[in-house]
């Protein structure tokens, strides 16, 4: 099952290898859905060093269980190194994708897709150092994202949580730059005349791996069985200037209709 992932997965990266952005595949689920896998690759900014990254996940607990990641320790473009790289994880990956039965022929049923714009870090705007509360950024407003499955509406709502500042994050060491964690729920009518919100993820902390995230996307949802599986945009600055760069995580749960 692997081959045949790791043949899509590099036809992508011979065909999109953006320096600053992350290529997501979602590598599959098992049958009924309680553990799912997301994987991301690209090439890294300046260096051009190349990564894969795997991540298996607890569907019902929303929980990682095992992280898999490889980099080339040089600069190989779309070349053979980095396509080797992708092998190294994927063999590495193999005994717990197969322990848990999760399979790329399983890839569940994309119920909502769109691909995150571009956005760029602008630390000098409003929205992240504002006049008004001197050292503390305003919020974003909260997204929503109107999901139709099954007959039934699933409205998503991602918010962005005010954590910081830090002199790690750019633009520099004089006007640090702030992380934002991740606020998740999703609200359905599961009998009619009623509404239940359920939290899917909220951040108490931010962790090391978004550290000086600014912004956060929904990308996909995908459903197996009772339980769903969401690939979110993560946006981080990184560089002197504040580039963006955008890599992806996953946020699972079970279905708002089971």
């Amino acid at each position: 099952m692997i081959k045949r992932f790791l043949t899509l997965l590099l036809c992508a990266a011979l065909s999109h290898a953006a320096a600053d952005r992350a290529d997501p595949e979602f590598f599959g689920f098992s049958p009924d859905g309680r553990y799912a896998a997301l994987a991301q690759h690209g090439i890294g900014e300046g260096a051009g060093i190349a990564y894969t990254e795997l991540w298996v996940v607890d569907s019902a607990k929303n929980t990682l269980l095992e992280r898999f990641y490889g980099r080339t320790e040089e600069n190989p473009g779309v070349g053979r190194a980095g396509l080797l790289n992708m092998q190294q994880v994927f063999a590495r990956a193999a005994p717990a994708l197969n322990r848990l039965g999760i399979s790329d022929l399983r890839p569940g049923t994309v119920v909502w897709k769109r691909t995150p714009p571009d956005l760029r870090a602008r630390p000098s705007s409003p929205d992240v150092f504002p006049a008004s509360v001197p050292g503390r950024p305003n919020m974003p407003a909260a997204q929503t994202y109107p999901v139709e499955f099954g007959g039934k509406l699933w409205l998503f709502r991602l918010a962005q949580l005010p954590f910081g500042p830090g002199k790690e994050c750019p633009p520099n060491s004089e006007s640090p730059g702030f992380s934002r964690g991740l606020m998740l729920s999703v609200t359905s009518s599961p009998k009619p005349g009623t509404e239940v919100t359920t939290t899917l993820q909220e951040d108490s902390r931010v962790p090391a791996s978004r550290r000086c995230t600014f912004h956060y996307e929904l990308a996909e949802v995908r459903v197996q069985g009772n339980f769903m599986a969401l690939t979110v945009a993560v946006y981080s600055t990184s560089g002197f200037e504040a580039n963006t760069d955008i890599r992806y995580m996953l946020v699972t749960a079970r279905r708002p209709d089971r």
